[in-house]
């Protein structure tokens, strides 16, 4: 079972389990996209879930669409649900932010956070939008849950940390796919002109380790690209465990097509903890 950190005061497991690959998001290739989206049947996302409870996880991040709302509906209404909490992430294709969030709280299957998303919450900064990002977040404050924005950029996390944004935790990506002079690099339009940076990591861990707000490292695996085999996720895993802070939160996602991913990413994270 994996150890649990007190998380804005609630107890959470060190690891916890992303989404993207459910809602077809592979930051690979458009045919690993369809591939992800013609597995991951409703209820292969429930298996996931159960699969992920079984192995002491028990947080999750999942976007706030029709799409995770309506199954994260049908697998409380079946009982499935142990102690699972649900890092919500808001979904940028809807036009009101303040609807999505309307939406997000009304859901039958409560979440325990909600946060901003990365690559939206980039680019409106790009733009130099930043109170319509300050707005956004404070609609999810107003909402009455611990509020959180994701970035791919160490310097949007430093900047919120440092003009003591109203937020309770950051989602910060090991690889900025946001930066770089480039722009629109969201869900919206796919992983094209995505650059997978292996300087980026150390960059953001050094914020992650400066900030003293709770973090959620995502992204370790580069989106498969570091997980090829046990060596490589071991190495990935290891990394990011000895980068972030003590009550820091791992995400991961994960291709159950193949193999139990969550079980072997569990396995070699237990691993890594009794090795040291």
């Amino acid at each position: 079972m994996i150890p649990q950190v007190d998380f804005l005061g609630f107890k959470i497991s060190k690891l916890i389990l992303g989404s993207n690959p459910f809602s077809g998001f592979s930051h690979q290739t458009p045919q690993m996209d369809e591939e992800m989206l013609d597995f991951y049947t409703a209820e292969e996302i429930k298996k996931a879930w159960d699969q992920a409870q079984n192995c002491g996880i028990n947080g999750f991040c999942a976007r706030g669409d029709r799409h995770i709302l309506r199954i994260a509906r049908e697998y409380y209404n079946e009982g499935r649900v142990k102690e699972f909490h649900w890092f919500v992430q808001t979904a940028p294709e809807f036009l009101s932010f303040q609807a999505n969030v309307s939406m997000i709280v009304n859901s039958k299957f409560k979440p325990s956070f909600i946060y901003h998303h990365g690559g939206q919450l980039d680019n409106l900064l790009m733009e130099g939008k930043k109170q319509l990002v300050k707005d956004q977040l404070k609609m999810i404050r107003d909402a009455g849950y611990p509020t959180g924005m994701a970035s791919h950029q160490p310097e949007f996390i430093e900047m919120a940390e440092e003009e003591n944004w109203d937020v309770d935790f950051y989602l910060t990506c090991f690889f900025n796919l946001t930066g770089r002079g480039k722009s629109g690099l969201t869900a919206i339009v796919g992983s094209q002109g995505e650059i997978f940076d292996m300087t980026d990591p150390p960059k953001m861990c050094q914020i992650i380790k400066k900030v003293k707000k709770p973090c959620v490292a995502y992204k370790i695996f580069g989106a498969g690209r570091l997980c090829k085999n046990r060596t490589q996720i071991k190495s990935a895993l290891k990394f990011a465990i000895e980068n972030i802070k003590q009550n820091d939160l791992i995400l991961f996602g994960v291709f159950q097509k193949t193999k139990n991913q969550i079980k072997e990413n569990v396995e070699i994270f237990n691993e890594i903890l009794s090795s040291d």
